[in-house]
């Protein structure tokens, strides 16, 4: 890992590039009208005509070694230098596997930028950094690489064009984003003999009726803060806190019409001590613990794997507990995350650059050997065969649980492996939590680049997140606090931030 204390005197060089990586500002959590790819099989739907070069890749030339900085996925103590030891014998190519912690990634990009020691591939959040490190020209533009390739027509369409930044698409996702869905104590709806809500009213009677009548139960509904629409759904339905697309325009989601109700309906849950009265200042972490704990009755968190960790870690206390992902109530939007990307530096040059896309990008998400050893690690390390099944091993730092993942999650590869002796058994909990979101979610789009809203963003998301505290704990009405918002969005300009994000 490097050593960040190394890098302090590079600080000073960093700020002077603070433009190229500064945050997009865009937490963008407004449905699209385009439906998110159900799974990856789903990708034969995909209608795209572009043909892959065939002949053009078989010339592309290997590259000796390639450098990549990761800040999530395997860590090291789970075998991270045996995985590139794998890689390097698979592929005849050195792996200068460069792992750095993800609350310093951000910091470490940034330095290695203004010290010109860019790795060829990184990754950037595709909702905040993407489209700022595209417009200052710092990652390369992988549109015809990927176009050209047997990976664009094998993965769903609608994955692209959640990536496009003026037509263009300047990485390839490691797999699908992940998607909130909303997980409620089956066993205290059959306790009070409830159907699971399908509207608000019903929705509410539910955390209601939990409140009242659940011995255990101190938090009808759990989520770490009310800023984020994502995690609270049922309360914002169609409205957004931040910029979002309406009939092809952006538009300040905070200022429009949709707010006032969503405003009122956390106003009214939260006096009524429906909602958790710390939510304003809860962590993930802090959500997290209190439903493990058995005291929460809702908590809308990620589908898929956690699914199964939120039903498994609540049973250790609670083991007649019984969690169901529930279908979205009515009016509210289910979203996937923009996903992250993996993109190349613009330093290299063209020739360079189709390599790595070509033995590395394309490499992990062949349907083969590469997209097994991205998602599942080596053979004999971090899993076995048995018969046609791939069986997680033991992780080699918690030997009580099993590595479900080296960078890739498995059951969210954004295309399907092709070889048929490789398939893993997911828990009941896993896939009902993926088949909700599947169903149900939306995929939001990276958002788009504007300079006013990198100036202003800090500033703006402040005064958002205020107006929505106090509106919620009482201090301010509903009406007031729109009032002080566009008030505030005036003094900001964000009429000019709408322009450019308009491309006016």
């Amino acid at each position: 890992m490097r050593n960040t204390k190394k890098l302090t005197s590079l600080m000073l060089t960093a700020a002077m590039i603070s433009t190229m990586v500064a945050g997009c500002g865009g937490d963008n959590t407004t449905p699209t009208t385009t439906p998110a790819p159900t799974t990856a099989s789903s990708s034969g739907n995909n209608t795209t005509t572009a043909a892959p070069t065939t002949a053009a890749t078989e010339e592309v030339k290997k590259p000796d070694s390639i450098h990549w900085m990761v800040h999530d996925g395997m860590s090291e103590e789970n075998g991270t230098a045996q995985w590139a030891e794998e890689f390097e014998r698979l592929t005849g190519i050195k792996l200068n596997l460069e792992i750095v912690s993800n609350n310093e990634y951000n910091t470490i990009l940034e330095l290695a930028f203004a010290s010109g020691s860019v790795p060829d591939v990184f990754d950037l959040n595709g909702e905040q950094k993407l489209g700022v490190y595209a417009k200052q020209n710092a990652i390369y533009d992988q549109t015809a690489l990927i176009e050209n390739s047997e990976l664009f027509t094998k993965v769903d369409s609608a994955v692209w064009d959640a990536l496009r930044i003026d037509g263009k698409i300047y990485g390839v996702p490691p797999e699908i984003a992940s998607g909130a869905v909303t997980y409620v104590r089956k066993d205290w709806l059959d306790r009070l003999n409830m159907a699971v809500p399908k509207n608000y009213q019903e929705f509410t009677d539910m955390l209601r009726a939990f409140k009242d009548q659940i011995e255990e139960c101190t938090v009808p509904l759990t989520a770490p803060g009310v800023f984020n629409t994502q995690n609270l759904p049922e309360f914002y339905q169609d409205a957004s806190t931040d910029f979002v697309k309406i009939n092809g325009e952006w538009v300040d989601g905070f200022a429009q019409d949709n707010m006032i109700g969503a405003m009122t309906r956390l106003r009214e849950a939260y006096a009524e001590g429906l909602i958790d009265l710390e939510v304003i200042t809860n962590t993930t972490g802090a959500c997290r613990d209190q439903w493990y704990g058995g005291s929460v009755g809702v908590f809308n968190y990620w589908g898929g794997n956690w699914g199964e960790t939120l039903t498994n870690r609540l049973q250790v206390n609670v083991p007649e507990a019984d969690v169901l992902a529930m279908d979205p109530i009515e009016g509210a939007t289910y979203l996937f995350s923009v996903p992250k990307v993996i993109v190349m530096s613009n330093k290299l040059d063209d020739d360079r650059a189709a390599s790595i896309f070509k033995y590395f990008i394309e490499y992990s998400h062949d349907g083969g050997e590469g997209q097994v050893l991205f998602q599942s690690g080596v053979e004999n390390l971090h899993w076995k065969q048995e018969g046609n099944n791939l069986v997680p091993l033991p992780s080699l730092s918690k030997p009580e649980e099993p590595l479900k993942k080296a960078w890739i999650t498995p059951w969210m590869c954004i295309s399907p492996l092709e070889v048929t002796d490789k398939n893993q058994d997911l828990s009941d909990a896993c896939k009902d939590s993926l088949a909700v979101i599947n169903k149900f979610g939306v995929q939001k789009t990276a958002f788009p680049v504007s300079d006013t809203l990198n100036r202003i963003n800090a500033d703006l998301k402040a005064i958002r997140e205020e107006i929505l505290a106090k509106v919620l704990v009482g201090d301010m009405t509903v009406e007031e606090g729109m009032a002080k918002y566009k008030e505030n969005a005036e003094m900001l300009n964000v009429q000019k931030v709408l322009d450019e994000l308009n491309g006016k």
